[in-house]
């Protein structure tokens, strides 16, 4: 009896909570109007679309609204996308190595740093060059670079920008050395750094303070003796130890491909403060900046967030920070007063609040309300920041990773448009030829809640019939992607 009593109820938890993608059996079709991924969700993008390079994860509008341009971060073919209120968009694409361009204009990444200097001039983020560019965006001509890899430093990697156009200072992410720079304009060199938290992601600035995100909960450090030129004899030919372990969090002892012992550095431990939170910065001494608080965000690593808050976002408004935090499906408030947090917005669906996937990423504040961009639902939540009531979804592209807001109007990057839909038969690349990204505008919402539904549909957030039922016969099934 209580076998068949237990039996029952699973059945009744499963006709209650059966969700599936909403395609059905239809293949991927990235024409429109109504978009189909090849998992089975739909997008419906609320506005207009226009097409990027690939990957857009940087997003900034000129201070007369009338350009936008998004830093698009690949694969393979890194580029610009300059976007002209009227007009054609146009793409600057980053020369590939051995190239003509390249040999007079060696950039060849970017990254999400993007920061407009009046109408015209762009400064954006080189990544993996370590370099900033300052550039005309009329003509797409370089005007100027920053060099980070000075002063002691290498290997930077140049990530967000933030500007303070009244004291002629740029503040940026070294994400590589885990550290925040500040660049004097006026006289064109790199005024001061500090080191802050693991992995630096995004930033905001407030007068004279930068706030500065941290993605990362470890410091990796280089085996002793590893030569990338003998990689199988000086490296390791199995990864040193699991996670969590103690081993992961002290090190330890190992062999080499060649058979010699090493000391294996190790992780340290994901709660020190410099591991998934947020970084308050006082640059009010350009030549002595300091770290005022580190200050923790959402659920730290553990059994309640196996991958800790990883804290992508951060906007500020209403006196108040706002940080996103991406694996939590949350939004950390704080106080920027008495550097605290104040609250924790949660960001849940309707039947799967247990579940985590929401993936808030970029922020954006404006008249009281959050806008944020929800890569892993295609949506652009909305969110009463005063009282943290979410206020609705709007559908948005595929994988939204940044949000501005300028003149009534909501500007959203999406890394991966609006999709490809099957390659087969054609003769060109996926992440090469086919790959595109898309920066998405709609009017500013007058009622948010009015678009959740559709948002909840595209996703196959709402419950339906269970499928039928496995055949007894068959006790494990195997998918090969």
């Amino acid at each position: 009896m209580r076998r068949a009593f237990a039996g029952l109820f699973v059945s009744i938890l499963l006709l209650a909570q059966s969700y599936r993608p909403p395609a059905g059996t239809r293949p991927a079709n990235a024409k429109g109007p109504d978009y189909l991924l090849p998992g089975g969700r739909l997008l419906t993008p609320l506005g207009a679309m226009r097409p990027t390079g690939p990957g857009p994860f940087g997003l900034a509008v000129s201070a007369d609204g009338e350009t936008l341009a998004s830093a698009d971060g690949g694969p393979q073919r890194f580029s610009l996308t300059i976007l002209p209120r009227a007009g054609e968009p146009r793409r600057l694409r980053a020369p590939k190595k051995g190239e003509q361009e390249a040999e007079e204009d060696d950039w060849r990444s970017v990254f999400m740093g993007l920061a407009f200097d009046g109408d015209h001039l762009l400064y954006a983020a080189e990544g993996n060059s370590g370099r900033v560019r300052l550039m005309d965006t009329r003509t797409g001509k370089k005007l100027d670079t920053f060099d980070l890899n000075r002063d002691g430093f290498r290997d930077s990697f140049s990530g967000d920008l933030a500007l303070d156009r009244e004291r002629r200072r740029l503040f940026g992410a070294d994400q590589a050395n885990f550290r925040g720079v500040a660049l004097d304009l006026a006289r064109r060199r790199m005024a001061s750094s500090v080191r802050v938290g693991r992995l630096p992601f995004a930033l905001a600035r407030d007068g004279q303070r930068l706030w500065v995100t941290h993605v990362g909960m470890f410091e990796y450090q280089a085996i002793p003796g590893a030569d990338r030129e003998r990689a199988r004899e000086t490296g390791l030919p199995f990864p040193a130890f699991g996670f969590p372990s103690r081993e992961a969090e002290r090190g330890a002892e190992r062999r080499t491909g060649a058979g010699t012992k090493v000391k294996v550095p190790g992780l340290g431990s994901p709660h020190v403060r410099e591991a998934n939170s947020v970084a308050a910065v006082d640059f009010s001494d350009p030549a002595k900046p300091r770290v005022e608080a580190y200050i923790p965000t959402g659920v730290p690593f553990g059994p309640r967030s196996l991958g800790g808050s990883s804290p992508s976002g951060v906007a500020l408004g209403g006196g108040r920070v706002f940080v996103s935090n991406a694996t939590n499906d949350s939004i950390t408030v704080i106080d920027p007063k008495s550097l605290k947090v104040a609250r924790e917005i949660l960001l849940r669906m309707p039947g799967l609040a247990a579940y985590r996937g929401v993936l808030p990423v970029g922020l954006a504040y404006h008249e009281g309300r959050l806008y944020v961009a929800e890569a892993g639902i295609n949506a652009v939540g909305v969110v009463d920041a005063g009282s943290g009531n979410v206020l609705g979804h709007v559908p948005s592209g595929w994988f939204p990773t940044r949000v501005v807001i300028d003149r009534g109007t909501v500007y959203v990057s999406c890394a991966k448009g609006t999709g490809t839909g099957p390659n087969a038969g054609l003769d060109r690349s996926f992440q090469g030829d086919m790959r595109r990204g898309a920066v998405q505008s709609f009017p500013i919402p007058a009622d948010p809640a009015a678009h959740t539904a559709k948002v909840l549909a595209n996703n196959g957030f709402l419950p339906g019939a269970p499928d039928a039922p496995v055949p007894a016969g068959i006790r494990n099934v195997v998918i090969i992607v």
